[in-house]
């Protein structure tokens, strides 16, 4: 058991301002001062993978292992500019995890661009208004648990509301596939290409169903643990 705080941080890693990023580091360098065992997606990821599925692999077995140890997530939300698609599904990780969240700050909240269920939803857990999206998180985090299979359908696009679901169903399914090692993730209705020269989440559910197929299925500490 570790005795230092475990927090993981979810923030834009792409498309931020420097005044963002300075802000980011900033949150980051201060936890670390504070003795807080952190993983800064930006720095602590690796961001060089090609398809991207290391860089979530090591996400997701660094939040599951915070939230064995009692940890948190601390999120620094862009409402505005281009949506974090890293976000949306790290937050539905967090969520089917049972991970305590801190919203720290919010950029552009007054200029918001692109859905904001993410949002919404951390604001209703602040305690703000009672809004459905809320209730459909925990309903479908109860319906993926008793899952033997997950189907993912996938636009390339994140401009209104089903899109950006789509992203937090994911982090739902792989938050749920980190406790349970049977639960299959498998590509449904893909809308849109994928470039084949950039990492995105089509290629990481590929990934996922590769290995889940080379072996049946495999462990969250195998799967989940960048070797």
């Amino acid at each position: 058991m570790t005795t230092e705080k475990m927090v993981y941080l979810i923030s834009p890693v792409r498309q931020v301002t420097d005044e963002q990023a300075q802000v980011i580091a900033a949150h980051a360098e201060g936890l670390k001062n504070s003795g807080v065992r952190l993983f800064n997606p930006i720095t602590d990821a690796p961001q060089q993978d090609e398809t991207g599925f290391n860089i979530v692999m090591a996400e997701l077995d660094f939040m599951h292992k915070t939230s064995i140890e009692n940890g948190r997530v601390d999120i620094l939300w862009n409402a505005g500019g281009a949506p974090s698609e890293g976000s949306r599904v790290d937050f539905g990780i967090a969520f089917a995890l049972g991970l305590e969240f801190n919203l720290v700050t919010v950029f552009n909240e007054e200029e918001p661009s692109g859905p904001q269920l993410g949002l919404k939803v951390l604001r209703e857990l602040e305690g703000g208004e009672p809004l459905d999206i809320l209730w459909k998180v925990y309903a479908e985090k109860s319906i993926i648990k008793d899952s033997l299979e997950v189907v993912i359908d996938w636009d390339v696009e994140m401009t209104i509301d089903e899109q950006e679901w789509q992203r937090i169903r994911l982090g739902l399914a792989l938050g749920c596939l980190a406790v349970n090692p049977d639960l299959k993730i498998k590509l449904g209705r893909l809308t849109g290409i994928d470039p084949e020269d950039k990492k995105s989440y089509v290629k990481v559910i590929r990934e996922i169903e590769k290995v889940q197929m080379d072996s049946g299925s495999r462990s969250p500490r195998r799967l989940c643990d960048p070797e």
